[in-house]
């Protein structure tokens, strides 16, 4: 028994090293995952802030992420090391039949194993990581900054590669992914918690794309905001608001340019002398503007802050582009909102995602239709489909119209005097381009 014991001594000593090194880096890992959340634990973000080594970590999250699984990786090459032979050894002293024993000790060296390093070397440091984050993370920072300049070269020398085949097979640059991003939390929190429903999820999913999005992006565009104009009557007003079914106008001198505040239609039902009589621009609101360019994240916090529902968008030259509205912010988090004074016009109106090819609303926001095909286009001037079209081409268009914009072949479907209503798009692929140059006769040999 003795012998056994000498002649594996290495194995014995290396299985609980790597288990332990490996249990380290996996806690590290979940604690940075859990720490990157910490907005709603702002106490652990300022502590972590604090710690001299642990706030490179944090700050280089995809980086230090990168070090922990390659440092995984080699852990697991080297328990597989280690453990293969000594357990291989062990089972063998297990009476077998002779055919069976080579195969069943292996095979129960590699149930064995696997076994205790998904209790030892990732459930339980997983637990722990998530359960102790802070704690965690100070344990094993040491070992993650040493790592990391010990595989400095070989990570360089991986990460040129995959971005030399990335190159070479998309011919784009290899896109930056942050692994501590919060996709990677929110999915790591539906795992933890399957009671999360998937309205939940949906929302987190749509906030994460939220913080991509601008103003201009989701604002109501000039031509589609109705408004007090004060050189119309009062009773021409009043009827605009009738067939609108909105509660809430922008008060004007003529256009949206001289904007003097807002009304609130409960503002006229409460007006205690002669309506007839009635002054509107003792009636206003205050309004805010806010930049077109503008985060959305920043514009809801500013439309909280001052307790408003509605703030004019303004570009540059400071002339207005449209109406931003709480409610068109809270759709991108929750989906369209609908009630029973709305237009019951649809966005997507038909889908055929085999052909890339779909109908939608003129008034579709453009972010829509870049998530849709998985395109980007870009342009600052206008923020619908139909604005895009109608720009492309300087004109309101008319029925049948089609036009290329990067690799979208959009044909108009239905228009109105003032606007477009709806348009077909269909996704342009590479081989559509190269059968298309195809199909255009080139010059016979005499031809010159």
């Amino acid at each position: 028994m003795s012998s056994h014991i000498s002649n594996h001594l290495v194995e014995i000593i290396g299985i609980p090293l790597t288990l332990f090194f490996n249990a380290l880096l996996v806690a590290c890992e979940f604690s940075l995952i859990k720490i990157r959340f910490s907005h709603f634990n702002t106490d652990l973000k300022d502590q972590v802030d604090a710690h001299r080594l642990l706030r490179p970590l944090l700050q280089s999250g995809d980086r230090s992420i990168r070090v922990i699984r390659l440092g995984l990786t080699g852990c697991l090459i080297l328990y597989a090391l280690f453990s293969y032979p000594l357990l291989i050894a062990l089972f063998g002293l297990v009476p077998l039949p002779g055919s069976l024993a080579t195969a069943g000790a292996a095979l129960l060296a590699f149930i064995v194993a696997v076994t205790v390093h998904q209790l030892v070397g990732e459930m339980f440091p997983r637990a722990v990581g998530l359960a102790y984050p802070l704690q965690s993370l100070k344990t094993g920072a040491p070992l993650v900054i040493f790592l990391g300049w010990l595989t400095r070269p070989i990570r360089l020398l991986v990460l040129g590669a995959v971005r030399f085949v990335w190159r070479v097979w998309r011919g784009e640059s290899l896109p930056d992914l942050d692994s501590l991003d919060l996709e990677t939390q929110i999915e790591l929190l539906r795992k933890e918690s399957p009671e999360m429903s998937m309205v939940a999820q949906l929302i987190l999913k749509n906030t994460l794309m939220m913080r991509e999005l601008v103003v201009a992006d989701v604002l109501l565009p000039r031509n589609q905001v109705k408004y007090f104009d004060l050189n119309l009557t009062l009773e021409e007003n009043l009827q605009m608001a009738r067939e609108s079914g909105h509660t809430r106008f922008p008060l004007c001198y003529g256009d949206l340019d001289r904007c003097l505040g807002l009304i609130h239609i409960k503002d006229i039902f409460r007006y205690p002398g002669d309506l007839t009589r009635m002054d509107l621009r003792r009636l206003k609101r205050n309004m805010i503007r806010i930049d077109s360019e503008e985060p959305l994240e920043s514009a809801l916090t500013k439309l909280l802050s001052h307790r408003m529902h509605m703030a004019l968008v303004i570009d540059e030259f400071h002339g207005t582009e449209g109406l931003l509205t709480l409610e068109r912010i809270l759709e991108q988090l929750v989906g369209e909102i609908r009630d029973e004074f709305d237009a019951d016009e649809e966005v997507l109106i038909k889908s055929d995602l085999k052909n890339d090819e779909a109908i939608v609303s003129g008034l579709t926001p453009l972010h829509e239709i870049e998530s849709i095909f998985g395109t980007q286009l870009d342009t600052e001037e206008v923020s619908t489909i139909g604005g895009l079209v109608t720009s492309e081409l300087g004109r309101i268009p008319e029925a049948g119209e089609s036009v290329e914009i990067e690799n979208l072949a959009i044909e108009v479907t239905d228009v109105d005097d003032t606007r477009v209503l709806e348009v077909r798009i269909r996704s342009i692929s590479a081989s559509d381009e190269s059968e298309e140059e195809s199909d255009v006769p080139g010059k016979g040999p005499d031809e010159d």
